[in-house]
């Protein structure tokens, strides 16, 4: 729905608030997926946006699709702008003798997005795209209760002293310096193979 709708429809409604909340992402999250239709709304007389629960539904379903694909494949998104970068880090993956799903993104904005409707296992981001860059997105991420467990990997060309300009880093992220490093990404991983990975999808289902 688009633009001033009445709202005595079938279907019930939630405030962004509570759509976040639902969701398990930030209520600055859910305005852009809003702006983005990602999320359809209607507005009040006052100019407030309301969900209906139909489309919360949706993307929970979504979710829950994405991890029945195989539960116990670890949930990887890369957020990449450069496609060769892309295509190789697939190939490698490919390669790796445990089940991973790769998700992609190219920039912050749609990182946040597939951050939101997937809730990963392991980020890895590059800090210098268009549009949102990596620094604005993990601070974004941050925000979000449900993510902020993610293990975030920075693989970048930026140099120590360019990352302190943009205001550093979080202590937990890991930086690696292009070329990108997949040896190290799948140890990375392989180290969570031996962490309860479906312990952590029943909670994410729960909060589904």
């Amino acid at each position: 729905m688009n633009g001033k709708e009445s709202s005595n429809q079938e279907d019930s409604f939630v405030t962004t608030r509570e759509a976040g909340q639902l969701l398990g992402i930030s209520q600055r999250t859910v305005h852009y997926w809003l702006e983005k239709g990602i999320l359809r709304s209607w507005k009040t007389e006052g100019g407030h946006s309301r969900i209906p629960m139909g489309e919360i539904h949706k993307l929970l379903a979504k979710r829950r699709e994405s991890l029945d694909d195989n539960p116990k494949a670890i949930q990887l998104l890369l957020v990449e702008d450069d496609d060769i970068l892309v295509e190789l880090f697939r190939a490698a993956v490919a390669k790796w003798p445990f089940p991973v799903r790769v998700i992609t993104a190219a920039n912050g904005y749609d990182g946040l997005i597939q951050a939101g409707l997937h809730k990963p296992d392991i980020l890895v981001t590059d800090l210098a795209m268009p549009a949102m860059d990596g620094f604005q997105m993990i601070r974004q991420l941050r925000e979000t209760a449900a993510l902020k467990k993610c293990r975030t990997v920075v693989v970048t060309a930026l140099s120590a002293q360019q990352i302190a300009e943009h205001g550093g880093l979080p202590a937990e992220v890991i930086l690696f310096e292009k070329p990108v490093a997949f040896k190290k990404i799948k140890a990375i991983a392989q180290q969570m193979i031996h962490h309860p990975l479906v312990g952590r999808r029943e909670k994410r289902n729960k909060q589904s």
